[in-house]
């Protein structure tokens, strides 16, 4: 039986159904047969977003006069920002993208729930890469107010608790660029902690651009989070955008995760 749960959420950008493959192959390496007590879930909220942005890209790439340089780049940020100004602009008007993006992560802790044998008492530890940092900050801030899915929602109390992630004790997050969405905010709250031994470490590349540190964004972000500057992706890929997606094959950061699963384990 798995006694911890690990929930991976993907970034902004076009992403494959295997994006957590390297990280997976990594914490594999620094386990060993511990994995196995590992429910290893990941939710893929991608599909919800790619379709018009993928018949974007192809119109705009389809039309000769618009003699467009630096195509990757251009995929790279069309995507990208197209995520999270969807979901943006979701969240406030028409919820559907929104509501659909927060039900996969709630059927992905149904799997893991039913994998740890429904034992609400068993940890769980999310690792959130990039826009998916703001999409589990939304999820965890609805979850406690009682807000879009959780609205009316009701259930076993243990499975209850777990769906809301009360036993959510680790937070890890990766290129997270959470202050995007808030900087402009006078007051920027964050989540309450969910748990009494949460713990969040965020992780970021003082060269992406696209990662940020979180603790300035406020008292609330203050209190709960830690910031770990390292250098993500080696020489090759440090120094460019494309170091965003880096994390999840250093060291810098599979090893303290690593650790914070096996102090779980029994």
């Amino acid at each position: 039986m798995e006694e911890v749960a690990l929930i991976t959420l993907h970034g902004m950008g076009k992403v494959k159904p295997d994006y957590y493959d390297e990280l997976e192959k990594e914490l594999k390496k620094e386990l060993g047969s511990e994995w196995t007590k590992v429910s290893f879930q990941n939710v893929q909220y991608a599909p919800i977003l790619q379709q018009p942005e993928d018949e974007l890209w192809q119109a705009m790439m389809s039309e000769p006069s618009n003699d467009l340089d630096a195509t990757r780049l251009r995929q790279f940020f069309l995507y990208g920002f197209g995520d999270a100004g969807s979901l943006e602009h979701s969240s406030h008007r028409r919820k559907d993208k929104y509501l659909a993006v927060q039900t996969e992560i709630f059927k992905t802790l149904e799997h893991a729930y039913l994998d740890i044998g429904e034992n609400e008492n068993r940890p769980v530890i999310i690792i959130a890469q990039s826009l998916g940092c703001q999409v589990i900050s939304n999820y965890i801030w609805d979850a406690e107010h009682g807000l879009n899915i959780f609205k009316d929602y009701s259930d076993d109390e243990r499975k209850e608790s777990f769906m809301k992630l009360k036993t959510c004790e680790n937070l890890v997050t990766t290129g997270c660029n959470i202050p995007l969405f808030n900087a402009g905010l006078q007051e920027r709250k964050c989540f309450p902690s969910p748990h009494p031994s949460f713990r969040w470490d965020n992780y970021y590349d003082p060269d992406d651009v696209l990662g940020w540190p979180l603790r300035q964004l406020g008292d609330s972000y203050n209190l709960l989070v830690r910031d770990h500057p390292i250098n993500a992706g080696g020489l090759i890929a440090s120094w460019n955008p494309f170091s965003h997606g880096q994390y999840w094959g250093d060291k810098d950061v599979i090893k303290p995760l690593a650790s914070i699963i096996r102090s779980k384990l029994s």
